[in-house]
């Protein structure tokens, strides 16, 4: 699919998980929480975290995990090398393009602290 994130740019692994949430920087705004690391990669990488806690349906998990991957992928080249893990806090329902633009902003906020 042209249009997917490719399994180069995706933490899967427990272990980078937890090396992420412990030497990163956590960040948050209204609709999402991030945390961000430095990578030894040479490009930027995105790790999801929905809680079920959170979100009950498997639908609304599904949904905020493709508008975070999609914002994502539109973006990849302004972020460098950082690992990105996003984390959805429990709001209600709002629309897409203002949830959209919150993480955007956010990660590019994230982004220049962590270079400083």
């Amino acid at each position: 699919m042209a249009g997917s994130l490719a399994r180069s740019v995706r933490i899967t692994n427990a272990k980078e998980f937890a090396h992420i949430f412990k030497k990163g920087r956590h960040s948050q705004s209204k609709f999402w929480k991030i945390v961000v690391s430095n990578t030894d990669y040479s490009l930027s990488r995105l790790g999801l975290a929905i809680s079920k806690k959170e979100y009950k349906k498997a639908v609304d998990r599904n949904h905020l995990k493709r508008l975070a991957r999609e914002t994502f992928r539109l973006n990849q080249d302004c972020f460098g090398s950082v690992d990105f893990v996003v984390m959805a806090k429990n709001n209600p329902s709002i629309n897409n393009t203002k949830m959209t633009n919150d993480l955007l902003s956010l990660m590019t906020k994230a982004t220049k602290r962590i270079a400083s």
